[in-house]
């Protein structure tokens, strides 16, 4: 238990917003410079080191000191963030599911989830994550919460107050995904376990299960929310969920409409980017670059702050990268390449550094002491030196400009994107280790005729032709990261 539950819901929302919104939390604009490394709290790391089997529907024993523990390895890679599985307590009983190792069936927002581990351990987690200046992001479920009931027999009495009756809850009824009100107002399931959708014109319901939230972030020093299921909200709800957490909020916004999507950045700071995700993934599994380039284009246009919006290539919700493709670690290092230096805050899942290749839910969920916490894998060893490029591609632009221009496509072909962010331009492929081309010839950039750029993977150098044209040679559909040779620190000594 973490807050007297009275005095929260006696408190407004107006309230709650001024004590929260601290002028140490992270504005939208500074989210930007982030990179994100989720993770599910339950299958990253355990608090004594161990590696027990692990039941992938049922809990395995991850824990928040298991991942304070392991912050060397996360940071290691070069993230400067963590995202964990929802914090608050879950429904107990096994399912036709499995369990809520997940943490998304919530049954009670004033407590805790205790196979996580306690209050303390959460702070002590918030606090090694802060002394290493890295930030902290929970998820939060405000939607609804959970019962192991079908929606007929839901026994409200159970939720704490004031979510003990029906009257907190909208009347039960199937979505129909045609009908925005109804996927406001319908519940997500209606079968056995149940979600039951959170009345958020109740007044008095909907101000405790925000303040909940805003006393969480408060109490634990939390400086970032994904908001699941945020199209199932009202807007004007999320409006006030924004005021009253005070701290960046990144939506779950499941669609791949752009227009329908930007819709909600406004209420909330920003969305994961699941319209670029679609694009994204046809491109990368061999569909003509032209669809990921003309999305990006769509997007400058169409979201108000592109570069504040959450990238991915898969998570907890969708089938892992390496599912789609087999066994080719060259589209695997060419999709990180573009996450890592697209317009907007890169998040990766956690077992993408080791090829995890679980399809959907809830094979997409493997326990990561499975590889070892090996910091020697390709993968680990490519995410890091792309965050090592990006340092330099940011320090040298100047880090509020560069993560302000976001990315501008160069040009592209059926097998090829080249764009240009900062002092650097990256060309990716879709042709994987097995593929045969004569590599991409580079139409413009921002180099200069006669300049000597280099790549940094490989430290070939070439020499930009007129409006910095320029041949980035196949190299076993590697991607590749050019730079002027005088700009290239460390790299190809």
């Amino acid at each position: 238990m973490f807050f007297n539950r009275p005095a929260l819901v006696a408190r407004s929302l107006a309230v709650a917003a001024a004590f929260f919104n601290s002028a140490d939390a992270k504005t939208a604009a500074e989210w930007r410079e982030a990179s994100i490394y989720q993770v599910l709290t339950d299958r990253f790391a355990t608090t004594d080191g161990t590696s027990p089997h692990c039941d992938i529907s049922n809990y395995c024993g991850g824990t928040w000191k298991g991942i304070e523990n392991k912050l060397d390895y996360i940071q290691g890679m070069g993230f400067d963030a963590v995202w964990i599985s929802p914090v608050i307590h879950n429904i107990e009983e096994s399912t036709q599911w499995g369990q809520a190792y997940h943490g998304y069936w919530g049954n009670d927002p004033f407590s805790l989830n205790p196979h996580f581990g306690t209050a303390a351990d959460l702070k002590s987690l918030s606090d090694a994550l802060h002394g290493r200046g890295m930030s902290l992001m929970i998820d939060v479920v405000i939607n609804h919460l959970a019962a192991n009931q079908a929606s007929g027999s839901v026994d409200y009495s159970v939720f704490p107050a004031p979510f003990n009756s029906a009257s907190a809850f909208h009347t039960p009824c199937a979505i129909d995904y045609n009908n925005q009100g109804s996927i406001e107002n319908c519940w997500l399931v209606t079968d056995t376990p149940s979600l039951p959708d959170v009345n958020s014109e109740n007044g008095d319901v909907y101000t405790a299960m925000v303040n909940s939230v805003a006393d969480i972030v408060k109490t634990y020093g939390i400086d970032g929310i994904r908001l699941d299921t945020a199209k199932h909200v009202p807007k004007p709800y999320l409006t006030q969920f924004q005021e009253a957490v005070g701290v960046y909020v990144t939506g779950e916004v499941l669609d791949g409409n752009p227009d329908f999507v930007a819709g909600y950045e406004g209420p909330i700071s920003s969305v994961l980017n699941y319209p670029l995700w679609y694009a994204l993934i046809d491109s990368f599994m061999g569909a003509d670059f032209s669809r990921l380039a003309s999305m990006m284009s769509t997007e400058v246009s169409t979201f108000k702050d592109v570069n504040a919006m959450a990238n991915f290539l898969d998570n907890h919700d969708q089938p892992r990268f390496a599912s789609r493709q087999g066994n080719d670690v060259v589209r695997d290092r060419n999709a990180a390449t573009y996450l890592m230096f697209a317009s907007g805050i890169p998040v990766v899942y956690y077992g993408f550094e080791h090829r995890f290749g679980g399809a959907a839910d809830p094979n997409n969920r493997e326990a990561l002491w499975g590889s070892g916490y090996n910091t020697d894998a390709a993968l680990y060893k490519h995410i890091a030196q792309l965050h090592q490029i990006r340092d330099i591609a940011s320090n040298l632009a100047g880090k509020a400009e560069y993560f302000a221009w976001g990315a501008e496509v160069l040009g592209t072909s059926s097998q090829y994107l080249a764009m240009k962010r900062g002092p650097v331009v990256v060309v990716v492929s879709n042709v994987g280790a097995a593929g045969t081309t004569n590599g991409f010839s580079v139409p413009s950039s921002q180099f200069d005729s006669g300049d000597t750029i280099v790549d940094l993977f490989t430290c070939t150098t070439v020499t930009a032709g007129t409006g910095g044209a320029f041949q980035s040679a196949a190299n076993n559909g590697e991607s590749r990261v050019w730079i002027r040779t005088q700009d290239k620190g460390s790299f190809c000594p």
